[in-house]
């Protein structure tokens, strides 16, 4: 599978829940700061400067949010990002507290679809994997991976549908189990002799560990052991390790 597309996979959601939240037809959504004060930054990441607060009894329109940030305008046409964790400690026109999704260590433990990008080895060639993932359960969930390995000697695609067990949704730093089967497809790099083309069914055992970071954002880390069954009298074995980041909805 193409590098351009396992990219994708992971930054095509990302753009779902970081443009506009509100049409261009439509006014602006207004809140009122209700804490002593929110600080605005140049840009919609803590590594931008802070330039101006808004105090208590200030009204803010409500413009784009970003991930964990929104874009707001004061009465005196300023603008700036607030964090959405501020925001949804503000008070909307009727007085209610403004309803918005704060994704957090909760939202990850209860998570129903998540997909992300990871790169390792497979037997010691680098390896690039891209995956998608439903949970039906909180701690069962059901996967489909592409990965491609470029080797010296060889190009490998493989494709694996997975059943992962997760033994401790809640915990920030959660141990996993997974077994899943699927095909893989070895083209050799042969110059002196056209080589033959091999394609096998292969499955597979594992472990790994995911990292809540923050956000929609969470490390992910593995280890499989996989059988290649063969035509021939033997199987192959091969292992592979990867880590990566995923993002979870």
């Amino acid at each position: 599978m193409p590098i351009a597309i396992l990219i994708l996979m992971l930054c095509l959601p990302v753009t779902a829940w970081a443009g506009w939240l509100w049409g261009d037809d439509e006014p602006a959504p207004r809140a009122q700061v209700v804490e002593p004060f929110v600080v605005w930054r140049t840009g919609p990441a803590v590594g931008y400067p802070v330039f101006h607060s808004s105090e208590k009894g200030e009204w803010l329109s409500l413009l784009q949010r970003k991930t964990g940030w929104m874009k707001v305008r004061d009465d005196k046409g300023r603008e700036g990002w607030v964090a959405v964790a501020a925001i949804a400690q503000t008070r909307d026109a009727t007085g209610e507290m403004v309803n918005l999704s704060v994704p957090d260590l909760e939202a990850f433990s209860n998570r129903t679809l998540e997909s992300g990008l990871m790169m390792g080895e497979f037997e010691g060639a680098s390896v690039i994997s891209g995956y998608g993932g439903w949970w039906f359960t909180p701690n069962l969930a059901a996967e489909l991976w592409g990965s491609q390995v470029l080797g010296s000697a060889s190009e490998i695609l493989m494709v694996n549908a997975n059943i992962v067990h997760q033994p401790f949704p809640h915990w920030r730093v959660s141990p996993y189990f997974t077994l899943g089967a699927g095909h893989i497809w070895v083209d050799p790099k042969a110059t002196l002799a056209v080589p033959e083309e091999r394609d096998n069914p292969i499955a597979h055992a594992g472990l790994g560990l995911r990292v809540y970071i923050t956000d929609r954002y969470f490390i992910r880390a593995e280890f499989k052991d996989y059988k290649v069954f063969t035509s021939r009298s033997t199987n192959e074995e091969a292992t592979e390790w990867k880590i990566g980041l995923s993002i979870f909805f």
